[in-house]
């Protein structure tokens, strides 16, 4: 059951970075809806931070910075996962919500990642301070992680 989890999050990465964006949508509600039948595995969490990071990235091809806003707050609202504690959250919605100028939303998706990446060494900090003050911080792999196929 578990396998069948993780292979739904990787066929959804995979939708992604082809493009199909129609099957994202799709398949990012499915994954959703299938982590709350997979609350004890160690990838729920993902599941919660990929799949509405994705669903904003759909709505921002769709032109609905509003709608892909409340899909990166949401993407927030996870418990966690030993990738997410480790490693941190991914920056690509946040990223692409900052070049629109939506500052504040991702200052406080920012915040509430706070408690979730338990090993930032004040990454989070120095990315909000950088905000704050007109800048955009260089993501680097935060870019691309738990996003990509070929390394989930």
């Amino acid at each position: 059951m578990e396998t069948e989890f993780i292979q739904l999050g990787r066929r959804l990465l995979r939708a992604y970075a082809q493009r199909d964006y129609y099957a994202v949508n799709a398949m990012a509600q499915v994954y959703l809806a299938e982590a709350e039948n997979n609350r004890h595995s160690s990838n729920y969490g993902n599941a919660i931070h990929q799949a509405n990071t994705l669903l904003g990235l759909v709505e921002l091809q769709n032109g609905d910075i509003d709608r892909a806003t409340g899909y990166l707050l949401s993407s927030a609202r996870t418990p966690g996962s030993p990738q997410i504690h480790a490693f941190g959250p991914n920056m690509l919605l946040a990223d692409r919500l900052l070049a629109l100028g939506q500052r504040r939303a991702v200052i406080r998706y920012l915040k509430a990642c706070r408690r979730l990446w338990r090993l930032s060494f004040g990454t989070l900090l120095r990315w909000r301070w950088q905000i704050l003050r007109g800048y955009t911080p260089n993501f680097g792999a935060n870019l691309s992680y738990l996003t990509d196929y070929k390394s989930f």
